[in-house]
């Protein structure tokens, strides 16, 4: 419904647009009719002369235009580069908030992480360098083993934190989850034994400061937890889970045993979990209702107004690391990531930035319309009168770029927007003094910023109307100009 509100909005501007280029083109020929009608003596003077000399007018104003079109780059481009350096600032404020209340958040386990000693029969020289025998060396590694089957589910509650006139959007995740884990008979060369006494569940967490609470870790089996044990760390070099916690645990004879846990905790712009079990599900819900989904897309979503749910059901087919593997392998587990950004459509700088593109074509549209005026009129703009009307068409996107850090982009962008408007329309009407023609450019001006609005609101199909506009003024610039007087010698 809003897109089709806007599709309405922008064909009636469109229309808007066409329709006072049209009056002007229309009020030119009549001018020039009733001109050439009255005007008997200009019949007498020699046509080569005439021409000539309107056609060196028209040369000059036109190279006039021109030049004050490249100009026109300076002053937007100063724009364009204090929007990207306040850009640049925003996004350093974001990041810093992102650092003190919790950045984005990757979660992996739990994984169970078993000690166990091995022994090696190395071959040693005597002192006397005469002899050789071989010596059992006795060395510590640890088994990983990922869960069987893995459920997740995450609740994110956005919010905001502001710093100074910046804000970022931040969320608290409260996660539930069961990992259900089966022991098997692991075949370790030269295996010693397991110390399933000293045992540890591995809580892979990216950012640890941002941990609220730990409120569950909960085993039902023949497993038994130990107290006093919940540690920070993991002890582990493996990817996606060299950051988080542990808690130690005692290892039964039974091979299953299930992990339930819960726990809160903060982040910022996104969320991860890595599909550590055989088979994954993974539930993210939000109140936030502009989700972007990375890595693995989610099987099942639902977005609305309030909100999006979104599901993955994943295989341990999809990547290539085993269930289980030794601690000095050095494995990766990042190879395969479920991603929810709680994403910002288009902030107000990229907006801005977008609209500035567009500033030279709206600048080139204004100085044509003044030129056609001139065209209908005895009297001529002067440069220094094209320069202001410029410069005023110009504030317009450093107006915007002020006001939308403290209001709102609409309300900013209407502000802004009635400074050319009115100026440039009332500039126009005094210096041409006619009423009617300052409402023709007035009428122009609202439904360009109209056309503009229409643009940066509606994202992906920006290029399509932008390229529409240009079609429109093209195919208006040659019916102004389909009947240009042409010089002939009598």
């Amino acid at each position: 419904m809003f897109n089709i509100i806007f599709w309405v909005l922008t064909l009636l501007s469109l229309a808007l647009f066409g329709g006072a280029i049209y009056l002007v083109a229309r009020a030119l020929l009549k001018k020039l009719n009733r001109d050439q009608g009255t005007d008997m003596s200009a019949l007498e003077q020699p046509a080569t002369a005439k021409g000539a000399a309107l056609k060196n007018t028209t040369l000059l104003k036109a190279l006039t235009i021109g030049i004050l079109s490249i100009v026109a780059l300076l002053p937007l481009g100063i724009i364009m580069d204090m929007t990207s350096d306040r850009e640049m600032l925003y996004n350093s404020v974001v990041d810093e908030i992102g650092r003190s209340w919790g950045e984005q958040q990757t979660l992996s386990g739990p994984a169970l992480v078993i000690p166990y000693s091995y022994f090696v029969m190395q071959e040693e020289v005597s002192n006397d360098g005469k002899t050789r025998h071989e010596v059992k060396r006795t060395y510590q590694d640890e088994l990983v083993i990922l869960p069987k089957k893995l459920s997740l589910d995450l609740d994110l509650k956005h919010d905001f934190r502001t710093r100074g006139i910046y804000q970022s959007l931040v969320y608290n995740a409260a996660l539930k989850g069961q990992a259900d884990f089966r022991l098997n008979r692991y075949d370790i060369p030269n295996l010693i034994a397991f110390d399933n006494q000293n045992a540890r569940l591995v809580f892979g967490v990216s950012s640890n400061q941002a941990i609220d609470k730990v409120e569950k870790i909960e085993v039902t089996g023949d497993s038994v937890l130990l107290s006093g044990s919940l540690m920070s760390g993991t002890g582990l070099t493996t990817g996606g889970l060299e950051k988080g916690f542990n808690q130690g645990i005692q290892v039964g004879e039974a091979s299953d045993f299930s992990v339930n846990f819960a726990m809160t905790l903060r982040g910022s712009q996104s969320i991860s979990a890595l599909p550590l079990g055989e088979q994954t599900l993974l539930n993210i819900h939000a109140d936030w209702p502009h989700p972007s989904f990375k890595g693995l897309l989610p099987a099942e979503r639902e977005i609305t107004s309030n909100g999006f749910t979104a599901s993955w059901n994943i295989s341990h087919l999809t990547r290539n690391y085993p269930q289980e593997f030794i601690k000095s392998n050095q494995s990766t587990l990042t190879e395969v990531v479920a991603n929810a950004m709680l994403f910002e459509p288009v902030t107000h700088y990229g907006k801005i930035e977008r609209s500035v593109k567009y500033g030279l074509l709206f600048i080139v549209l204004t100085f044509i319309m003044l030129f056609i005026f001139e065209l209908g009129q005895k009297t001529s703009l002067s440069t220094v009168q094209y320069m202001l009307v410029g410069s005023a068409m110009a504030l317009f996107y450093l107006l915007l770029l002020s006001l939308s850090e403290h209001l709102a982009f609409l309300q900013a962008y209407l502000i802004a927007a009635c400074i050319p408007v009115l100026s440039v329309s009332a500039y126009v009407g005094s210096a041409t003094a006619s009423l009617k023609r300052g409402g023709i450019v007035g009428t122009m001006l609202v439904s360009l910023y109209a056309v503009l609005y229409s643009i940066l609101q509606l994202e992906d199909y920006a290029l399509l109307m932008g390229t529409g506009l240009l079609l429109v003024v093209l195919l208006i610039l040659m019916f102004v100009t389909r009947h240009q007087p042409k010089n002939t010698v009598q």
